[in-house]
């Protein structure tokens, strides 16, 4: 029988210079990896393989990383961190905060959270930042800590993915992020038809190409 062969597509982490992000969001998730202090000793190894490149791949799903990183043996060892879901009413009352504190429409369209939105990632409730309770770890390595240099790695390479899109932290909570921007855009198009006597068809939600066209914003992106 034939070998089949692979098509997926490896997403490798790849850090230029000595710092791991350069966006605001980035940085706040690796300064939130720093404050886990049970597991200092292993954060500066894991530091030390995210910038020589060992993570050779890190895809995040709603609450759930995979990744690939190389160690010592030829075969990478395959990384998983299972983070904690938002309940139905935390990611219900999140909405609501950021439907109340809404500060660019076209940013949030194109997927760039507004900088209104940092305080959810900073405050002591409702926060999208896992604390190390949030969160299962495992790596096939023979490492018995709980917390090896590989999860560390990985945990790094998360701040680094944020740099191209803030949006993966909802995803982290299983927040479904389709569904989020449509339900902050819906609400934000029903405000400007209100004021702008614009009428809107009765009982159907406003898709995000209308909602595009509607504020104003040529290239949308799915989140």
């Amino acid at each position: 029988m034939a070998r089949k062969e692979t098509t997926e597509i490896r997403e490798p982490i790849i850090i230029e210079g000595r710092t791991i992000s350069t966006s605001w969001w980035g940085q706040a998730w690796c300064k939130n990896i720093d404050n886990y202090a049970d597991y200092d000793n292993r954060l500066p190894r894991g530091r030390s393989y995210i910038r020589i490149g060992c993570v050779l791949d890190l895809k995040i799903e709603n609450g759930v990383i995979r990744a690939l990183v190389q160690g010592s043996r030829p075969k990478p060892y395959k990384v998983t961190i299972n983070i904690t879901p938002f309940t139905e009413k935390e990611a219900k009352e999140f909405e609501d905060k950021c439907r109340n504190n809404f500060e660019s429409i076209e940013d949030f369209i194109n997927g760039r959270f507004p900088d209104s939105f940092k305080e959810y990632f900073t405050s002591p409730s409702l926060n999208l930042f896992p604390k190390v309770r949030e969160m299962r770890f495992s790596c096939s390595c023979p490492d018995w800590a709980v917390l090896c240099k590989h999860v560390a790695a990985v945990l790094y390479g998360i701040g680094r993915k944020l740099d191209d899109d803030p949006m993966l932290l909802m995803r982290l909570r299983g927040i479904d992020t389709a569904t989020f921007s449509e339900n902050i855009v819906n609400r934000e198009a029903e405000k400007l038809a209100l004021s702008s006597n614009i009428k809107l068809p009765p009982g159907r939600a406003m898709d995000m190409d209308e909602a595009a066209l509607l504020f104003g914003v040529d290239n949308y992106s799915e989140a």
